[in-house]
């Protein structure tokens, strides 16, 4: 900021609101200034702290400590109130609405401008030469701005599958490991979840660096019975003890019925539903569940306690691909946030919450403390206890609460677990029908025959994957120019 005289500033203020015993403080020790003619946009407010600092700064409310120095202050809101040559405090909601972005005062006019806005309003454009902080901690912090997106770039399979292989072994991990990482992160871009593509593997680079994947681990199987396995996955990179343990459940569930195998010690695998070939080959259907670190808020709650647990179901089909059921138990997969912020483009309402539990559209607040609310409201936290359970406490002896975050801890292993389940329709089943393609079958023409008409494509869980990987076979994975640029593989 230029050495202009201030026509706002706050220095090393204290302020809280409601009753004694119950005080809500909103600034703590904060300092700010604001220059003459400049315009700040201040996020993250929710209505009662914009109404307090508005108090606060047109000298309706003292603080409880530190000093307010202003001249003359106009308030009100976005939309209803002009700026004039002093200072014009502005509350703009909790989101854009009728007033937007296009009513902000520009950067030309007179006077300085502050403008309240709630989390929706954080890192967005906006007219002229805006200065944006946010409210953290009772501090006031620069936000940077959002990059202008920039179109994906289309890389042929084939060179990210190699570019990704190339780039492990760089980092130390062994020729398997790398083809098994590079295989699910390859098979994620394909099928259109780029969430749980290569944009994973610069943390992946960082954390084997850091000491969080170890290069040097080496998975080791336990068979407890014919069926039934225990695998220690020695804090590797994490495809391939899941690996591992799809290829034994599906072989041993082929040949006994059932089988099931137990994964601890591990970090992040993927999309679980890249497992899905061992399954295939064999005709045996699989029920794969896995948890995370916190990144979800349970129903009415603000922060992320629990994991965004996966759950997938293969089911083998005669011929080509299975049919698989996959999902987060979150709203949506963390790494979907996370690509939005890779595309420099803000996330769908309802996707994410801040620090404070307000409702946000900025898919960097992700990895500031916000979260993911779960689906379903109960019965999405049901959902998820059954992976916590499984998944979590059965296989791994600790649930999601006790898993690292990835990108937080890149020195630890995350100590994530999974189970996987294997079951054969050659045993289980009428020994006339082994196949279960023809019920996937009768499940899509049950959702058919729901329309009046014919429904609009995807109306079944696999379409969209097929749909993407028709496309990137032809055309080639579309990957988020920012990844590339983090990955020094430049443009394609």
């Amino acid at each position: 900021m230029s050495a202009a005289a201030s026509a706002l500033e706050l220095r090393d203020v204290v302020l809280s609101v409601g009753p004694p015993g119950a005080e809500r403080v909103l600034l703590r020790g904060a300092d700010l200034r604001v220059g003459e003619g400049e315009k700040v946009l201040l996020s993250g407010l929710d209505l009662e702290a914009r109404t307090s600092l508005t108090a606060l700064l047109d000298g309706r409310m003292p603080p409880r400590y530190g000093t307010v120095s202003a001249g003359p202050v106009r308030s009100g809101r976005l939309g209803r109130v002009s700026p004039s040559r002093t200072t014009t405090v502005l509350d703009a909601g909790d989101r854009p609405g009728p007033a937007g972005p296009a009513d902000l005062p520009c950067a030309d006019d007179p006077g300085c401008v502050l403008v309240l806005a709630g989390s929706a309003w954080s890192g967005m454009g906006v007219p002229g030469r805006y200065r944006s902080l946010r409210l953290d901690g009772g501090q006031f912090v620069e936000v940077e701005p959002v990059a202008a997106p920039r179109e994906p770039a289309r890389v042929p399979l084939a060179e990210l599958q190699a570019r990704t292989v190339e780039a492990l072994l760089a980092a130390g991990i062994g020729h398997e490991a790398a083809e098994a990482a590079s295989d699910v992160l390859v098979d994620a871009e394909r099928r259109g979840h780029r969430s749980h593509g290569v944009a994973l593997l610069p943390t992946y680079l960082r954390r084997i660096k850091e000491g969080g994947i170890r290069a040097e681990a080496r998975p080791r199987l336990t068979e407890v019975t014919p069926a039934v396995a225990a695998i220690d996955a020695d804090g590797g990179i994490g495809q391939v003890a899941a690996r591992m343990a799809a290829e034994w459940c599906a072989s041993r569930a082929a040949a006994h019925g059932l089988a099931a195998v137990a994964v601890h010690g591990n970090n992040h695998v993927g999309m679980l539903a890249a497992y899905r070939h061992a399954f295939q080959e064999r005709q045996v259907a699989g029920l794969l569940l896995n948890t995370s670190g916190p990144s979800v808020a349970a129903p009415g709650a603000a922060r992320p306690t629990l994991g965004s647990n996966a759950i997938c179901l293969i089911t083998p089909t005669r011929e080509g691909e299975p049919f698989c059921v996959d999902l987060a138990t979150g709203v949506v997969a963390a790494g979907k946030i996370r690509d939005a912020a890779n595309r420099g483009v803000p996330v769908p309402s309802g996707w994410l919450q801040d620090l404070s539990g307000a409702a946000t559209t900025d898919p960097r607040e992700l990895d500031r403390d916000g979260s993911i609310p779960l689906f379903g409201d109960y019965k999405g936290l049901c959902v998820t206890l059954l992976a916590e359970i499984l998944a979590g406490a059965l296989a791994g002896h600790r649930v999601s609460p006790d898993v690292g975050k990835q990108r937080k801890h890149l020195d630890q292993v995350m100590n994530c677990s999974q189970l996987f389940v294997g079951f054969s329709p050659r045993h289980l089943g009428p020994p006339d029908e082994p196949s279960l393609e023809g019920f996937v079958h009768r499940l899509r023409e049950a959702v058919r025959a729901g329309h009046a008409a014919e429904p609009p494509r995807p109306w079944f869980p696999d379409q969209p994957e097929e749909d993407h990987a028709a496309l990137a076979d032809a055309r080639g994975a579309e990957v988020p120019r920012s990844v590339l640029d983090e990955l020094g593989w430049g443009p394609s």
